[in-house]
């Protein structure tokens, strides 16, 4: 179970580190030079370090990357599960397009208050 749990928590930075990459193609395309582009994943890098960190000593241990993959696995796991606790494929499927969704909603109106911003 420890290495499932490892395992997930490699998974997830895999994934946060692949969609931070396409964040900054998208941001490079939209005009945004390198140090920008370094500031704001620096920026969201100290905040998500922060979040694991639990007891804020500047130091994550196995234990609190444990804890804090697994807080977030049963999370997700919860919004997925029907009133079975249990996930189908059909779930998993419809739970990531709505998050899929929400996600390029929440971007879409940054890009418009962008350009709103700009006029």
């Amino acid at each position: 179970m420890k290495y499932a749990i490892v395992f997930a928590a490699a998974a997830l930075v895999a994934v946060s580190a692949a969609v931070a990459g396409e964040k900054a193609a998208d941001d490079k395309s939209k005009g945004m030079d390198h140090a920008a582009m370094e500031a704001k994943m620096n920026e969201k890098m100290e905040a998500h370090f922060k979040e694991v960190d639990a007891n804020s000593d500047g130091k994550i241990t196995e234990q609190e990357l444990v804890d804090y993959v697994t807080a977030k696995a049963k999370a997700e796991f919860a919004s997925m599960a029907g009133d079975d606790a249990a996930v189908t494929l059909d779930e998993m499927k419809a739970h990531h397009k709505a998050k899929h969704d929400e996600m390029m909603k929440e971007h879409m109106s940054d890009d418009a208050a962008k350009e709103e911003h700009k006029h």
